[in-house]
């Protein structure tokens, strides 16, 4: 992650650009910032922010999101982003590629194929290279 903020975040992840994103970008965020967050709690977090029901969720309640889990978290975001950092980070070489990210979220029960992992990672890989580096919030 390089020094992006919440709103930049919420635009890498918002495909549509129309100012929300749906359940899938949803959990592709937050699966990116904080990978140990259990499925189901993925979908809580959804239907408490989604307040209409249009499966939809826009920028405030998203930056609200991460608000809270970071209060949960102790307020340690970067502590939190650095654990998760290294949990994906297989090879410990510093970055995390399409197929690390794979392994992990298959070892955790998601069932994601190699080619949405790479969406993910080109969703916030911020150079263009094909890995997530982290440098820290």
């Amino acid at each position: 992650m390089n020094n992006m903020s919440l709103s930049d975040i919420f635009e890498r992840f918002d495909t549509s650009k129309d100012g929300k994103i749906s359940w899938e970008e949803f959990r592709d965020a937050i699966h990116a910032l904080s990978p140990s967050i259990p499925s189901e709690k993925l979908v809580e977090m959804f239907i408490q922010l989604d307040t209409n029901g249009d499966g939809q969720v826009d920028a405030a309640k998203f930056a609200s999101c991460m608000d809270q889990t970071a209060q949960s978290s102790g307020g340690d975001v970067e502590k939190e982003l650095k654990d998760a950092f290294k949990l994906y980070d297989i090879n410990c070489d510093g970055k995390i590629s399409a197929n690390e990210l794979h392994v992990v979220m298959t070892r955790l029960g998601e069932k994601c194929t190699v080619e949405s992992c790479v969406g993910m990672v080109q969703a916030i890989d911020v150079d263009g290279d094909g890995y997530i580096r982290f440098v820290g919030v």
